[in-house]
């Protein structure tokens, strides 16, 4: 009997692949949504800096340079904060779908090695039958010709072997 074949074995190694790149690519979303939060978090923390020295200086004599730079100041980061809250969703966004595209292909390649060992199996069975029928035939054949053959020289044929 020939050796055992999958026959989507290509594909299996394709999907393995695909499956190992949506890792990577998960991996990478992670990677730059935990850098937006970072960023995210500096921002925040600036901007409670500037509010603490703007508490600070309440009631107390400010030049009119220095109001319109704090608040200046105050605007532009909280500009950032905005634009860097957008790349957070924007990248928790990529990082849900490269966790989905990941799970997909993982799940692809789950089926084709579960179908793969589901073939293997019956190859295996239909190896075991073919062996069985060439047992019994031989049996059949050695049970036919004891049956012909008298028993004594069965019975020299033994005592020579």
């Amino acid at each position: 009997m020939k050796r055992f074949e999958f026959s989507l074995d290509r594909l299996l190694r394709v999907k393995r692949q695909l499956e190992h790149l949506a890792e990577l690519e998960q991996q990478r979303a992670l990677e730059a949504t935990e850098r937006a939060r970072a960023t995210l978090l500096t921002l925040r923390e600036q901007l409670d800096r500037i509010s603490d020295r703007i508490s600070a200086s309440v009631g107390c004599v400010m030049a009119p340079q220095q109001w319109a730079s704090a608040s200046g100041l105050a605007e532009r980061v909280g500009a950032s904060i905005n634009a860097s809250e957008k790349e957070v969703a924007e990248t928790e966004q990529r990082l849900y779908a490269a966790a989905q595209e990941r799970a997909q292909l993982a799940t692809e390649v789950e089926a084709l090695i579960t179908l793969q060992r589901q073939q293997l199996e019956k190859w295996q069975l239909e190896a075991q039958r073919l062996d069985q029928n060439q047992l019994d035939e031989l049996i059949q054949q050695r049970w036919q010709s004891a049956k012909t053959t008298p028993a004594v020289a069965l019975y020299k044929a033994e005592s020579a072997a």
